[in-house]
């Protein structure tokens, strides 16, 4: 027999497809499940116990995901000899923590005849959107949820249902978890929209129990955030505090009316002529890779919303290592690899730093201009003189109220520029929402990104040059970080231009102030994965689009031999794609 195995169990509704993104990161043997849904938890427990006798397993690491937590629970509370560690993602603590049993659907599916009735009517469109609230907010459906859902059937999901109720009816997890003798993790997302993450963060203030916490993570972390569901299996990550969501604060917009281009035919298309070649996730420990550069070796190094900073080593096409190489405390957004041990990290709130990759310390190089703190520090480039050029993307708000500026469209950020003996000066004023910058060798310009009016513009570093070309405008989607290939320059397009965005903006501010109180999902727009890349005339040389949902919000993009490394805000990961072999077409 075999001493140790992980076993993976899924939620209710689905497979074991759902760990899809998971077992690849998982060492040693591996035993994903495909859970019956019995009429007791109890029941489905002893058939997993039976599949691991048969398996050979002596001892196991069970996983279990909200349902498929609660059979994990049981098998430790019925074979305790079996159960070494329990680890249990975005399980129901208690039956008023059951969001979805609160609303309508539920009642009428859980009804006799009539949620019969209404099942076999519900077309994959509508079991697509009931399934948005099971993964993180603003997400894909993934294909396989919409299958095994209408695998599971009515009378499956209804029992698989009721035996949760009964389960948590006759004692709550947080007691039974204190009755087993096991070691216990519970990782749970703040914005889970299924179970109340309040109630999960009680389940896992007993100081025996390892909390994880997930920001801006929903229901379904084994899908959206497969990199931090691992690294909590595999034990390479500290737990926390068992943290509650913390409401969010709403800024109040002072919008400026302004009439933006008229977008173009290319941002009503979702392809490119030339096909964006298949996408491959290299799933990360934590969400949002801003931003992605390359050291001397190849290695990617990127920052995540926690504010740790990465370096990803492409192994092969399968594998890749990830190391933490520091924490800056806050959340790290642009990178300047000065060498192989020091980069520039603009970090959003604490300003301009310098990491030492070697020891992980921090030093904060710029954190104010004259009196005023810097809010939102965006992108950096240090030229070969020593000079520190950065972005600010606004003063007006914070990063996670990014939205918030570009549709109050105010104009508040600007360029900077740092000499070696500390000197700070504003060398652009008024660019609208600054992002991506790169700063020509010579130094004698810098091209800067304006997110806010879909442009990319030349700005001259000598004084009493000419006034500034504007190198692209009217892009057909919200630009965000580029980097420099040779004569190229690739560009990272977030998200599309929005119909709603445009006319909005030529509106009183009331509407826009509304607007920005509309859920994310709405805000943020059309998903796509989308880069381009243009020569020094500002003329369109690569146009790679996909309208994939495997990757989303595409913030960041590099060059690495004869693949596009990309960064997301949004993602869990980042995206490896081939750079097409075949000549360049560019729509128009």
């Amino acid at each position: 027999m075999t001493s140790e195995a992980i076993v993976l169990l899924h939620g209710l509704g689905a497979s074991a497809a759902a760990w899809d993104r998971v077992v690849p990161l998982l060492p040693g043997n591996v035993l994903a499940l495909d859970l019956a849904g019995s009429e007791t938890i109890e029941h489905d427990a002893l058939v997993v116990a039976r599949e691991i006798r048969v398996a050979g397993f002596e001892s196991v690491t069970v996983v279990g995901h909200s349902r498929g937590g609660l059979v994990a629970t049981a098998l430790a509370e019925q074979y305790p000899a079996l159960v070494r560690r329990l680890v249990l993602v975005a399980t129901t603590p208690t039956m008023s923590s059951r969001l979805t049993a609160r609303g309508l659907s539920e009642r009428i599916l859980k009804t006799p005849l009539l949620g019969d009735a209404v099942w076999a009517m519900l077309p994959a469109k509508k079991l697509r959107t009931g399934l948005g609230s099971a993964f993180a907010p603003g997400g894909p459906v993934p294909e396989f949820a919409v299958k095994d859902l209408v695998n599971t059937g009515i009378r499956r999901f209804r029992t698989s249902t009721s035996s949760i109720d009964h389960y948590l009816e006759e004692r709550s997890l947080s007691k039974r978890l204190a009755a087993l003798g096991c070691s216990i993790s519970v990782a749970y997302g703040l914005d889970d929209r299924r179970v109340d993450s309040t109630e999960m963060a009680l389940s896992a203030s007993d100081p025996r129990i390892d909390a994880y916490p997930l920001e801006h993570e929903g229901h379904g972390a084994p899908w959206s955030s497969a990199g931090a569901i691992a690294a909590v299996i595999n034990e390479q990550v500290a737990p926390s505090e068992a943290r509650r969501p913390v409401p969010a604060h709403s800024p109040r917009l002072r919008p400026v009316r302004w009439t933006p281009p008229r977008s173009t035919d290319r941002a009503r298309e979702k392809e490119s002529v030339v096909p964006m070649g298949p996408i491959r996730r290299v799933e990360l420990p934590g969400r949002g890779p801003e931003d992605v550069r390359l050291d001397s070796q190849g290695r990617i190094l990127t920052g995540l919303h926690d504010g740790r900073v990465l370096r990803v080593t492409l192994v092969n096409e399968t594998t890749s290592t990830v190391e933490t190489l520091a924490d800056t405390g806050g959340r790290p957004l642009g990178i300047a690899v000065v060498d192989d041990t020091t980069i520039l990290v603009c970090d959003s709130e604490r300003g301009v730093l310098r990491v030492d990759l070697d020891s992980g310390g921090v030093e904060v190089v710029l954190d104010r201009l004259g009196d005023v703190p810097i809010t939102f520090a965006s992108n950096v480039v240090q030229a070969a003189s020593g000079n520190i050029y950065f972005t600010v993307s606004t003063r007006r708000f914070g990063f996670d109220d990014f939205l918030a500026d570009l549709l109050e469209h105010s104009g508040t950020g600007h360029l900077v520029k740092l000499t070696p003996d500390g000197t700070a000066r504003i060398v652009v004023d008024g660019i609208q929402f600054a992002n991506g910058l790169t700063v020509s060798d010579n130094e004698e310009f810098a091209t800067v990104v304006s997110s806010g009016d879909f442009d990319i513009t030349r700005y001259s570093l000598v004084d009493g040059a000419p006034s500034p070309r504007i190198l692209i405008d009217n892009l057909p989607a919200f630009p965000d970080n580029v980097s420099i290939d040779g004569d190229l320059t690739w560009v990272s397009m977030a998200t599309p231009r929005s119909a709603l965005h445009d006319r909005v903006a030529r509106m009183p501010g009331i509407l826009r102030r509304i607007s920005y109180s509309l859920p994310e999902e709405l805000r943020q727009g059309e998903r796509t994965t989308w880069v381009i890349a243009i020569d020094g005339d500002g003329s369109i040389v690569h146009d790679l689009q996909s309208p994939t949902p495997d990757y989303a919000m595409v913030t960041s993009v590099v060059r690495r031999g004869s693949q596009l490394i990309l960064g997301s805000i949004s993602e869990s990961a980042l995206a490896v794609v081939d750079l097409p072999t075949n000549p360049p077409e560019v729509a128009s």
